[in-house]
């Protein structure tokens, strides 16, 4: 094991515990499964593409709108889960905001109320994704002085 995944198993750690620390005492769901793998390619993967905070935030929020899109447009059905992710990928790579992991918001939205998904949206992505966007700057740019984000100059 190399000193820089056990540094970056500690970012992880500490980015998904604050976000769940957080999400438990606001008694949120700020903490999304996919963060799991976000985390992975924001501490470990630092310098990848798909790790900067851009491509992160603008991947979840692209996958998000077309989930809620599919959801009000076309119902819940199987065919519809299928083209969320897809129409997501192809949304996410017009914007060049490729993040893998963010490729899940569609199911995840089209599995939630359908009168809540506005606002899981709202209240619980968008702060849930900031916060260890925040986290994974701050641990990899000011902790260890790694390159983080890579746009940043």
């Amino acid at each position: 094991m190399k000193k820089d995944e056990i540094l970056s198993a500690i970012g992880i750690f500490f980015g998904i515990g604050i976000v769940a620390l957080v999400s438990k005492s606001i008694d949120d769901n700020l903490l999304l499964a996919p963060f799991g793998a976000t985390s992975i390619i924001a501490f470990l993967l630092y310098d990848s593409e798909y790790a900067q905070p851009r491509n992160i935030i603008l991947g979840y929020i692209i996958t998000s709108i077309v989930g809620i899109l599919m959801a009000y447009i076309l119902g819940h059905n199987w065919i519809v889960y299928a083209l969320g992710v897809a129409i997501a990928m192809l949304v996410k790579s017009w914007f060049k905001a490729i993040h893998p992991p963010s490729a899940a918001m569609p199911i995840i939205l089209l599995k939630a109320n359908e009168q809540g998904i506005i606002n899981y949206f709202l209240v619980d992505v968008i702060p849930g994704i900031c916060l260890l966007v925040f986290i994974a700057i701050v641990y990899n740019r000011f902790i260890l002085h790694r390159d983080y984000p890579l746009w940043h100059r």
